[in-house]
């Protein structure tokens, strides 16, 4: 099930041995683990036992002793267990054993920000879904979080708050916080509170440095580029990534497989791939081809000591804008 459907779950009564909380947004894997832990533990101070997943595959005897302890003054006991890959064999143990017969007083939580495959193929864990959400349910989200605090704001800005956090839920949810503290109950939050308020993710700012490029607008371009510095992002960093940038447009001007299969290539979600296309749209063939030969003879240029990693980002991103 999606995070979304988690609380309607829920609140039906739905209850499951064990649940697979599995997703990149943190702010989803940790408001389901704790759902699951208002629903089913009465007393967590005695009766939840949370474990990393490494400590579990060095010296599973702790975390096995707690899946068997019995409940005190709570309908379940909750064990949980942090980022916790484990491999196929381990899968097919005891762990397998205790899937196929769980206590039937415990719930077994297992958070991960990735997949494991392994894990999966038990088929005895119910999946949470906790991948970032699209844009158009985050800024209904937003708009309701504002009006909880008494604060009005369109959804164009709230679409543009999602946007500028990489629709990144603990990113949104602070960036929310700040601008309802600041227009105060019965105020409104407008474009301009966005654009003065809201500090850009890094990864948000590459792209629109690119989109700005790839218009020839150097004067924006530009601004971007010495907004990122002045946050105190290294120029070794930033040359890097708008080299890997722009190599990722170009792949994706000249490839013809699908939105999908280019996803599972770049280790990306197709949703980025499908913006990353409409700017690759934006450039030439050549255009970025050339891009991204200057940004990767400057990168050389820094690492061989020829020029400072500054210098070197400054004059590549000069020479592709002329």
């Amino acid at each position: 099930m999606k995070f979304v459907q988690l609380k309607k779950y829920l609140a039906n009564g739905e209850s499951d041995p064990a649940y697979l909380v599995c997703g990149e947004d943190a702010y989803f894997r940790n408001k389901s683990v704790e759902f699951l832990k208002e629903r089913f533990v009465t007393e967590p101070a005695i009766n939840a036992a949370v474990f990393e997943g490494e400590s579990v595959l060095s010296d599973p005897e702790d975390f096995f002793a707690a899946l068997y302890a019995y409940p005190f003054l709570s309908e379940k006991r909750m064990v949980t267990v942090r980022e916790f890959y484990p491999k196929t064999d381990f899968c097919n143990g005891k762990f397998k054993e205790y899937l196929e017969n769980p206590a039937p007083e415990t719930v077994l939580v297992i958070e991960n920000s990735r997949i494991c495959e392994p894990l999966k193929k038990t088929g005895k864990l119910t999946l949470i879904d906790c991948e970032k959400g699209e844009s158009d349910l985050l800024s209904r989200w937003i708009v309701n979080e504002c009006a909880k605090s008494g604060v009005t704001i369109g959804r164009a800005e709230a679409e543009k708050i999602a946007e500028y956090s990489l629709r990144d839920m603990t990113k949104i949810s602070g960036e929310v916080a700040k601008l309802t503290a600041f227009a105060g109950a019965g105020g409104t939050i407008g474009a301009e509170d966005i654009e003065n308020l809201v500090v850009k993710d890094t990864e948000y700012q590459i792209y629109e440095l690119t989109e700005w490029i790839g218009k020839k607008n150097t004067g924006k371009a530009w601004m971007i580029l010495k907004e990122m510095e002045a946050k105190g992002e290294p120029p070794q960093r930033l040359l890097v990534s708008i080299y890997n940038y722009f190599r990722r447009l170009l792949h994706i001007s000249l490839s013809t497989l699908s939105d999908g299969e280019l996803a599972g290539i770049f280790g990306i979600k197709e949703y980025a791939v499908k913006k990353l296309r409409v700017l690759a749209r934006s450039f030439r063939k050549k255009d970025l081809k050339r891009a991204t030969d200057v940004l990767a003879e400057s990168d050389y240029a820094a690492k061989s000591g020829k020029a400072d990693f500054e210098t070197a980002l400054n004059n590549a991103i000069f020479e592709i804008l002329i």
